[in-house]
């Protein structure tokens, strides 16, 4: 055992290190004793997180993260008090980093992998503080998760979606297929339908809390007339 910035930890400096390099990251995460996850996203995820405006102290709230690959945001309420904290994820991938992460950080934030749609609402939560970040454009049935997680959201949702911008202004469509680079089929909502649906699903009102990570649409996204960025919404359950 060995001891970083007052945390027991299970691993020591040279082990942790050792463990981290076995595994691609895409959240870089703060470890403790000047050891980070060497995330792809390097910062975004930090300032993405300055954008939503938490409160410093979130004593005594439930919180959920929906697909949270390795566990920043769900880490990061638990730093700052929440008192049960439920992360998700389907991918065995990321449930071995989370648990090391974890292991590291001494943590007790708890870790489900499971579909969502399989999380009951009646045998948990709902939750004072839901995160739903940059899932929607992966999932097969996206309204179905969005009444999903009306359900288990008792206060508001902070909710990130990759969403299509018009490149004359205009927003025609509802939806807007893109492939990815590896041929896979993502469905990007326009501005105006993504916050149509959110109301339908039960969340209101809504507020645009950032918009970052904006891109041309290059001509193999078959995407013609949109581009795309991210945009943070904070959903305050109706």
């Amino acid at each position: 055992m060995t001891i970083i910035e007052g945390k027991t930890m299970n691993l020591d400096r040279n082990s942790l290190i050792a463990e981290i390099d076995q595994h691609h990251w895409y959240q870089r995460i703060d470890l403790g004793g000047g050891v980070f996850t060497p995330g792809e996203t390097e910062d975004a995820t930090e300032a993405k997180f300055a954008m939503m405006n938490l409160p410093e102290d979130m004593s005594g709230m439930s919180v959920l993260d929906i697909g949270c690959n390795e566990g920043f945001f769900a880490f990061e309420a638990e730093r700052r008090g929440a008192a049960d904290v439920l992360a998700l994820d389907k991918s065995r991938e990321a449930a071995a980093k989370f648990d090391l992460v974890k292991r590291a950080l001494d943590s007790k934030v708890e870790f489900r992998r499971i579909e969502l749609t399989k999380l009951k609402p009646t045998a948990c939560g709902p939750f004072d503080l839901v995160f739903f970040l940059s899932v929607f454009h992966h999932l097969r049935h996206p309204m179905v998760v969005l009444d999903h997680i009306a359900k288990l959201t008792s206060g508001y949702a902070i909710m990130e979606f990759v969403e299509a911008v018009p490149n004359d202004g205009t927003a025609p469509s509802a939806l807007v297929r893109k492939l990815s680079k590896q041929g896979h089929l993502h469905i990007l909502p326009t501005r105006k339908f993504l916050l149509e649906i959110l109301e339908r699903a039960g969340f209101a009102p809504v507020k645009i809390l950032g918009e970052h990570r904006f891109h041309r649409i290059k001509e193999y996204r078959d995407m013609p007339g949109f581009d795309e960025q991210r945009v943070l919404l904070k959903a305050q359950r109706n």
